[in-house]
């Protein structure tokens, strides 16, 4: 289909959370989920991108369109991908933003709310980029202090001023069900799920960046049964 993706780790937030003494596991995650961290991992994307599409040096600058980049990520990736096309947070009276104009359009899957955070409205109003939202009935965040039920999904969704965007929710599933865990959701439902959220993807760029409703609505219909 003509598109290229670039995988980031985050360095301080990635599966290194889960490795090393189980005593100090509470400790990683609280410094993982912090604010200066959620600020870092949109500022890793924006790196990656300026060494992508150097034209001087970059590996696939002068192969990429850059009015076409979208972010895409799932929980703490959907939350990176919010702050990436626009969400910002007001602290000490002065908005804290780190908005990447280069991406076009958000894949936001399982989006945990802004903790702390009492008007989502205020945090993602500012987003203006097309987004497709994907949660299925069953997607609980459950880490400790930060338990999250589906409905925080829809939430996020409704927060989203502009109307350019998009929700799938599938029936079942769970929050680890669009991760690479191969039986999370249901061993019949977990590659329905990720196919059609693959799909789902590609059908919704097309009406981002094509103008053309018609896959997303083929897309809808084929997928009935498990949305």
């Amino acid at each position: 289909r003509g598109v290229a993706s670039l995988h980031l780790q985050h360095v301080g937030s990635d599966s290194s959370v889960w490795a090393g003494n189980p005593l100090s596991l509470l400790d990683r995650i609280e410094l993982a989920v912090q604010e200066q961290e959620a600020i870092a991992r949109a500022r890793d994307l924006r790196f990656a991108l300026d060494c992508f599409l150097a034209q001087d040096g970059g590996a696939f600058g002068d192969r990429i369109d850059p009015r076409q980049i979208i972010a895409a990520g799932h929980s703490y990736g959907a939350n990176t991908t919010l702050i990436a096309v626009g969400a910002r947070v007001i602290r000490e009276g002065r908005p804290v933003q780190v908005r990447d104009p280069r991406i076009k359009a958000g894949l936001v899957i399982s989006a945990p709310p802004f903790y702390g955070e009492h008007d989502l409205r205020a945090v993602l109003g500012m987003v203006e980029v097309p987004t497709l939202h994907v949660t299925a009935t069953e997607d609980v965040i459950s880490l400790p202090g930060r338990t999250s039920p589906f409905e925080d999904r829809l939430a996020v969704y409704e927060a989203i001023a502009t109307p350019r965007k998009a929700l799938a929710v599938f029936q079942r599933g769970s929050h680890s069900i669009f991760t690479d865990r191969a039986f999370t959701g249901g061993v019949s439902l977990n590659p329905q799920v990720k196919e059609a959220t693959a799909s789902g993807a590609l059908a919704f760029l097309d009406r981002a960046f094509r103008g053309d409703p018609k896959p997303l609505q083929e897309w809808s219909t084929s997928f009935k049964p498990i949305l």
